[in-house]
């Protein structure tokens, strides 16, 4: 269990808290899914986020039928979604590039931990201006068992050599505060497309509306001054 004075790195999930990216993601997968004569719900997709990629497309196989084309959607689904980014980009979510930069030069070590593969995280943090900010990130694909399972938050916790203990983690997915939580961070859930469960929500440190709000929370947990 973490403790309030020890606190001392942020560890983020990247999706729907550092950047703006579940709706270009969202489009998308619907887009691709209609190519291929599917219609991937709202509700469905909802389902999905935070989820490892292995477990997105056995949703999708289980949603769609056992013939559903699974390497053809993948490829049509990230053709779409980098067109998609070319053309609008991604934003960075309010709030967040204020914090990064304050705990910068504050000498807060960060992390971040998404289940999105190593290529699309550096590229999405890339087109949003956050990149230098973040030289640690540990990616779906460089873990054994994805979110809920802890490992990428452990990762992240050793890639900063911290104790997981010593991390806030920020979240937006059931999956992912989980994950977060089961890593032993001090977490805090940003819900973005998908409200928690009540079983999260008494799992979780706090649930707070939006990431300025979480932003405001972690200078406080790491008494640290706000920035103008």
């Amino acid at each position: 269990m973490s403790d309030l004075r020890q606190l001392r790195a942020v560890v983020f999930d990247m999706d729907g808290v550092l950047i703006d990216s579940e709706p270009v993601i969202r489009r998308a997968a619907q887009r691709a899914g209609e190519v291929f004569g599917h219609t991937l719900s709202d509700s469905l997709y909802a389902d999905l986020i935070g989820l490892p990629g292995a477990q997105v497309e056995a949703a999708l196989v289980a949603a769609f039928g056992a013939d559903f084309p699974l390497p053809e959607y993948r490829s049509c689904f990230e053709r779409l979604y980098r067109e998609d980014v070319a053309t609008n980009g991604i934003r960075s979510k309010p709030g967040v590039p204020e914090l990064l930069a304050a705990l910068r030069a504050n000498d807060v070590p960060v992390a971040v931990a998404t289940s999105t593969r190593s290529g699309h995280a550096q590229a999405a943090l890339q087109s949003a201006g956050l990149l230098d900010y973040l030289p640690v990130c540990i990616t779906g694909d460089q873990v054994r068992a994805g979110k809920p399972e802890p490992e990428i938050f452990l990762r992240a916790a050793t890639s900063l050599s911290i104790d997981a203990h010593a991390c806030i983690a920020i979240e937006d997915s059931e999956v992912g505060a989980r994950a977060a939580v089961s890593a032993g961070m001090w977490t805090l859930m940003v819900p973005d497309l998908k409200q928690p469960s009540a079983e999260l929500a008494r799992m979780v440190r706090e649930i707070l509306p939006s990431m300025p709000h979480a932003a405001r929370r972690v200078l406080s947990l790491l008494n640290l001054e706000e920035t103008p």
